[in-house]
């Protein structure tokens, strides 16, 4: 290239790259802290006759649980997808009026982190069991999901709001909201299971409970789950249609709909092994 013409692409180069609009800040999270952190597990509590400690540990933590405990690779995929999710709630932000568009959200493993309960399973070798469940539950010990507080409150102060519709029974919402608000997740609605696990009847009343909350006529325009039953295939106008499933292609996540990395247990534990 003659040298005049290399200057003239060079300057247009330089001129592109100064009027791209500067990223918007990421993101961040102390994965170290989260990696490193000690918790302590408390005594069992007088008449719990299924507490979810360990009392007598005879195995090892599963690897799936130690590398969610455990990993900085976790650590930095959770805040990733965050980070995209928020992308794209600033892109909604602008095309939506406040308090006019919802981000749907699981709870378990989404925003909040349940891996101490796995991890307490995992040394005594017991398979799951609602009883020990529920006592964990009651424990009001999950810890925030890397990246999700802060995403959450973003949201907030972008004019959306959150609905996290979670599988933890309608009994225990008052403990579940006092667990989302101790690890710092902002929500607008909250609502547990009642009768079924299926979420599309649940996700349809959040919009409505929040269309009674904010007035107008509020959309849901995102999903974060850690599965995939918690994302919605919905129609070409945005209605929600069904949650997806292990047998759907996936179309959207990435998108409108955002999935994080739960290795030690979902749906996909029924697939076939091939």
């Amino acid at each position: 290239m003659p040298p005049k013409i290399f200057l003239a692409a060079a300057s247009l180069g330089a001129a592109l790259l100064n009027a791209q609009p500067a990223p918007a800040a990421s993101l961040t999270y102390d994965c170290q802290a989260h990696m490193t952190r000690v918790e302590t597990i408390p005594p069992v509590a007088a008449g719990d006759s299924d507490p979810w400690q360990c009392r007598a540990p005879t195995a090892k933590p599963s690897s799936a649980t130690h590398w969610q405990r455990n990993s900085l690779e976790y650590c930095r995929l959770t805040t990733g997808i965050y980070d995209d999710a928020l992308a794209a709630a600033r892109r909604l932000a602008k095309t939506h009026r406040r308090g006019q568009w919802i981000v749907l959200m699981d709870a378990d493993e989404t925003v909040l982190d349940n891996s101490l309960f796995e991890h307490e399973r995992n040394l005594c070798a017991s398979k799951f069991a609602d009883a020990q469940w529920e006592s964990w539950v009651r424990a009001d010990m999950a810890r925030d999901v890397p990246g999700a507080a802060a995403f959450t409150g973003a949201v907030h102060k972008l004019g959306g709001l959150v609905a996290i519709i979670t599988n933890r029974v309608v009994a225990d919402d008052a403990i579940t909201r006092h667990t989302l608000k101790a690890a710092g997740i902002w929500f607008d609605y909250e609502v547990g299971m009642a009768d079924t696990s299926d979420k599309t009847l649940r996700w349809r009343g959040a919009v409505a409970a929040l269309t009674r909350k904010a007035g107008g006529h509020p959309r849901a325009v995102m999903w974060v789950g850690d599965q995939v039953s918690d994302l919605a295939i919905v129609d070409k106008k945005g209605a929600i249609l069904r949650a997806m499933t292990q047998q759907d292609s996936g179309t959207g996540i990435g998108t409108y709909l955002f999935l994080l990395p739960n290795p030690m247990y979902g749906g996909w534990m029924g697939n076939a092994d091939h």
